[in-house]
C-alpha cells in the first residue's frame, strides 16, 4: 500500500495531502484544492494523475494547465467529486506521478475526505444469520435527522425467504424493520428496498441487506 506521505526528492511538497470537507445534504458536487510547491532544486513535471473512481476527476487549476514547475514555483490541483448517491463519510484518492516510468509508485497521493450529512440512517445496513443457526428475528432501525420528516412511501423485499414487518415508531422520523428468515438451511441474500418522500434525491431510494452466511469458525 502506498504511503500518503510525499516521498522525499520525488515530487512536490503539498500543503496538505489529505483535505477534509463537510458539504450540505443536497450537494451534488464538491471541488477540493490541493496546493503545492516545488521545493527541490530541479524542474518537476506532472506526468499524469489518476483515480480509481469514475466519480473523481482532477485538474491543474493554478496556473491552469501548467505541467512543469521550476524550483520554488507553486501550483494547485483541484479534485472534482461528483457526489451522486453517496452519504456519510467518504474517502477517495487521486494519485500523482512525476515520472513516465509505469513501474514507479506515485510521487503523491491526494486524499479527499468528504462528510455528507446522513438524513436517513439505516442501521445496521446488513443483517446476518449463520447457516443452519438461529432464525431469531433481527431489527434494522431507520431514523431521520435534520429538521424535516421523511416518510416511507413504499417498500419491497427481493427474497421471499426473508419476511419482514415495517413498524412506525414516529411517523416521518423513526421506523423499524423486523426481519425473520424462513429458513437458514441454505446460504443466500436479499434486499429490502425503501422509497421515501425525501426532497433530496440521494435519500429517496434506500436499501438494507439481509444474508444467511457461512457460520464463522469458533476460536
Amino acid at each position: 500500500m502506498f504511503s500518503p506521505v510525499l516521498m522525499a526528492g520525488q515530487g512536490f511538497t503539498f500543503v496538505k495531502n489529505r483535505v477534509e470537507v463537510t458539504v450540505k445534504p443536497d450537494a451534488k458536487r464538491v471541488s477540493i484544492p490541493f496546493e503545492f510547491e516545488n521545493k527541490t532544486k530541479k524542474i518537476i513535471k506532472i506526468a499524469r494523475y489518476d483515480s480509481a473512481c469514475s466519480c473523481l476527476s482532477a485538474r491543474v487549476a493554478e496556473p491552469e494547465g501548467k505541467m512543469s514547475y521550476k524550483p520554488g514555483e507553486k501550483g494547485k490541483i483541484v479534485v472534482d467529486f461528483e457526489l451522486g448517491s453517496f452519504s456519510g463519510s467518504v474517502e477517495k484518492t487521486v494519485m500523482l506521478w512525476t515520472t513516465d516510468d509505469p513501474a514507479q509508485v506515485p510521487s503523491s497521493i491526494l486524499t479527499s475526505a468528504i462528510t455528507i450529512p446522513v438524513l436517513f440512517d439505516v442501521s445496521p445496513r446488513t443483517l446476518f444469520w449463520d447457516h443452519k443457526g438461529s432464525k431469531e428475528a433481527q431489527i434494522i432501525k431507520l431514523k431521520v435527522s435534520g429538521d424535516k420528516p421523511i416518510r416511507i412511501l413504499s417498500h419491497q423485499g427481493t427474497n421471499e425467504n426473508y419476511s419482514y414487518e415495517l413498524k412506525t415508531i414516529r411517523d416521518g422520523w423513526e421506523y423499524e424493520l423486523v426481519v425473520t428468515p424462513q429458513s437458514v438451511e441454505s446460504m443466500g441474500m436479499g434486499l429490502i428496498k425503501l422509497t421515501t418522500d425525501a426532497a433530496i434525491p440521494r435519500y429517496q431510494r434506500q436499501q438494507a441487506f439481509v444474508c444467511v452466511r457461512r457460520a464463522k469458525a469458533k476460536k
